[in-house]
């Protein structure tokens, strides 16, 4: 009896072995192959133009599964018309005076926009696309003395407006 246990032992000790054997030389596989991808990956940004400097300095070595994510954020954003940012809220109350204040805020401040909802019982009026709670916090106090119950919320911002002048990098 005592002769099948340590044999039994014996045996399941040689197979945890070879296990962990199989799977090191797994993870050694799988590494060159990132490896591989991401020296494409680097080849192919170093290439990409010859007449700037510094492509020939920078590369980026990155797993390709990086990039099929960004493609499908991407994609979700354009497919939903916008992203999460922040909005500044002036105004709510009934439909009149919701268009009263949206008037006298468009007299004042002609090149942000303004937006005019329902949710109800109310109408709030609420104004600017902010991608950064500290743009929207620069216009709360620019307007807080026309309109004293100012505050900011999280909403859904439309993309902005790119001028075919302005580039950003």
């Amino acid at each position: 009896m005592r002769k099948l246990i340590i044999v039994s032992l014996f045996i399941f000790g040689v197979s945890i072995t070879l296990n962990a054997q199989n799977q090191l030389v797994g993870n050694s596989n799988n590494q060159r192959n990132l490896e591989q991808k991401s020296e494409k990956n680097s080849l192919y940004l170093a290439q990409s133009d010859p007449d700037k400097s510094w492509d020939k300095h920078l590369i980026i070595n990155s797993d390709s599964r990086v990039d099929t994510l960004l493609q499908i954020h991407r994609e979700e954003n354009l497919r939903k018309g916008g992203f999460d940012g922040y909005r500044v809220q002036i105004f709510q109350g009934t439909k009149d005076a919701a268009y009263q204040a949206k008037a006298k805020f468009i007299s004042n401040h002609e090149n942000i926009k303004v937006y005019v909802l329902f949710q109800s019982p109310d109408f709030k009026v609420r104004v600017g696309d902010f991608r950064t709670k500290s743009e929207a916090i620069k216009l709360k106090y620019f307007i807080k003395n026309e309109f004293p119950s100012v505050y900011i919320i999280d909403d859904f911002i439309n993309f902005p407006d790119l001028d075919e002048n302005e580039t950003d990098i």
